[in-house]
């Protein structure tokens, strides 16, 4: 039993005894007409529960309701949560957490913009908690080898070729690329380096959507998912040792 939604009441001594609890963290957002709104929950749902099973912890039900930036909330089938109340919602969803006795948190997200949020949830809770150790895993920044068969820039972008074939590795419902056309992925001139909210911010040509969408691909999804979840079970088992090493100090 790997998901707390099926708990019985006289089960709840998990949330105590399980190595962790792991919450996914996604979205509810236009990432194109040829991809689901929920892309970023499937994802975040899918290798929380992976995890959750290599290390027989238990997961928690997926937050999808959370900010999205002003280039996708103008598309219908975004739905975006004010940053501010979002901030409040996450603290409180993670403080219960630890209030039910959980005193490691693995955070798998699926949404770009929720890792800002995050980082000062959990900030909030670690002042609160501080004998809790929280984890934050973006799963995209776990794919370090750009797939075969994917022409440009590893495939990356919003509704990308990357982030749609790991989704259809997970679930093929709402995605079909006939439905949209390759738009050029523009590598972020900034380098990771600055950051440009309002005008100028959206990727040239970004229609919701950009990348070459007609090389979306179970088969280098599923390519994709396994190099991801080795990854993620590798940075959890290390998390997992320095914490406890850090308890018997």
């Amino acid at each position: 039993m790997h998901n707390l939604l099926h708990l019985g009441g006289a089960e709840t001594d998990r949330l105590t005894e399980s190595p962790f609890v792991v919450l996914p963290l996604g979205s509810v957002e236009y990432h194109g007409p040829h991809a689901p709104l929920g892309t970023d929950t499937t994802l975040a749902v899918g290798f929380a529960e992976q995890v959750a099973s290599d290390f027989g912890a238990l997961a928690l039900p997926p937050i999808t309701y959370t900010f999205a930036p002003r280039i996708t909330s103008r598309y219908r089938g975004t739905f975006s949560v004010a940053a501010g109340v979002f901030l409040e919602y996450l603290t409180e969803v993670l403080t219960a957490t630890a209030r039910n006795g959980a005193r490691r948190i693995l955070v798998v997200n699926g949404h770009s913009e929720n890792q800002y949020t995050l980082r000062l949830a959990t900030e909030r809770l670690s002042l609160r908690e501080p004998d809790v150790s929280l984890l934050m895993v973006n799963w995209w920044k776990l794919v370090d080898v750009p797939p075969e068969g994917f022409s440009e820039h590893g495939g990356h972008g919003h509704g990308g070729p990357l982030e749609i074939s790991a989704t259809a590795a997970f679930e093929q419902a709402g995605i079909d690329p006939s439905r949209a056309e390759n738009i050029r992925y523009e590598l972020p001139w900034w380098r990771q380096a600055a950051q440009i909210v309002g005008r100028g911010q959206a990727p040239e040509g970004f229609a919701g959507y950009h990348g070459k969408v007609d090389e979306i691909s179970i088969e280098r999804g599923r390519e994709i998912v396994e190099q991801v979840k080795g990854k993620l079970k590798q940075l959890v088992g290390e998390w997992l040792e320095r914490a406890e090493a850090e308890d018997r100090t």
